[in-house]
């Protein structure tokens, strides 16, 4: 017993090193080594030891610290240097597909923030290409893709530059109509009634010698077989190429009379 009239235990010492004693505790403690050589150079020594621990502590966690702090930076740097790879898939909807004529590819062109033009040609064997050389800075920023092919819609869009975008082709129904005007050989005057068959369909030619026949894309083919009846005609049967823009021009000759 001290002084203090509190007994100074190896518990109460290592509560003292730790600031964990209240103040009658620690002024016995203090009064205690003060009479005690050998348990203050104990208590010095402790203090070192737990001294280095703590700076040994505080060494490692800003080591970490700070590895953690230049990685990110390294991977962001990485990430602002590395352009940005767009994956576009380029697929066929079938809606609007013709299963007779497969689908052959075409181009792509891919503008963004003003850069030069990129043109890519989309083969039919494989449908994804990748835009390249777009800054990661601009992940995000709008993309305008324009892809052609013949025989399809032109698709000009504008997408967000990710890593992935999808754009679905419709076929342009150009194989989807046929029209035309018959008329007579001999005097070139139109022919009203005329059967004019293709498929399934028929339709008769107006008074001008007009008609139009409409196919589904299921049926629509690069050439076409149409039949042109009308009593007192030889029949006409040709092989065309369907058009939207260009009209059939069929003159019928008259039968040879027996």
């Amino acid at each position: 017993m001290n002084g203090y009239k509190i007994e100074v235990t190896d518990e109460l010492l290592a509560c003292y090193l730790e600031g964990k004693l209240t103040a009658q505790e620690k002024a016995a403690v203090e009064h205690y080594l003060s009479e005690h050589t050998e348990a203050m150079d104990a208590v010095i020594l402790a203090r070192y030891e737990m001294g280095y621990r703590r700076t040994k502590r505080r060494f490692y966690v800003y080591a970490i610290t700070t590895f953690v702090l230049v990685a990110c930076l390294a991977l962001l740097l990485w990430r602002l240097l590395t352009p940005l790879h767009v994956k576009v898939n380029v697929t066929e909807d079938r809606n609007y597909a013709i299963p007779s004529l497969p689908f052959e590819g075409g181009t792509l062109e891919c503008e963004y923030a003003g850069n030069a033009l990129q043109r890519i040609t989309v083969s039919p064997d494989n449908a994804t290409v990748f835009l390249n050389d777009i800054p990661y800075r601009l992940k995000g920023s709008l993309v305008h893709l324009v892809f052609e092919a013949d025989g399809y819609q032109t698709i000009d869009t504008v997408v967000k530059a990710q890593r992935s975008v999808e754009l679905s082709v419709r076929r342009n129904n150009d194989l989807g109509v046929v029209f035309g005007r018959v008329c007579d050989f001999e005097s070139n005057q139109p022919i009203e009634g005329a059967l004019v068959s293709l498929l399934d369909y028929t339709t008769i030619t107006d008074a001008l010698g007009q008609f139009r026949i409409e196919i589904p894309f299921d049926k629509q083919d690069v050439t076409q077989r149409v039949l042109v009846a009308k009593e007192g005609y030889q029949t006409w049967d040709e092989l065309y190429r369907p058009s939207a823009t260009e009209p059939w021009l069929i003159s019928l000759e008259k039968e040879v009379q027996p």
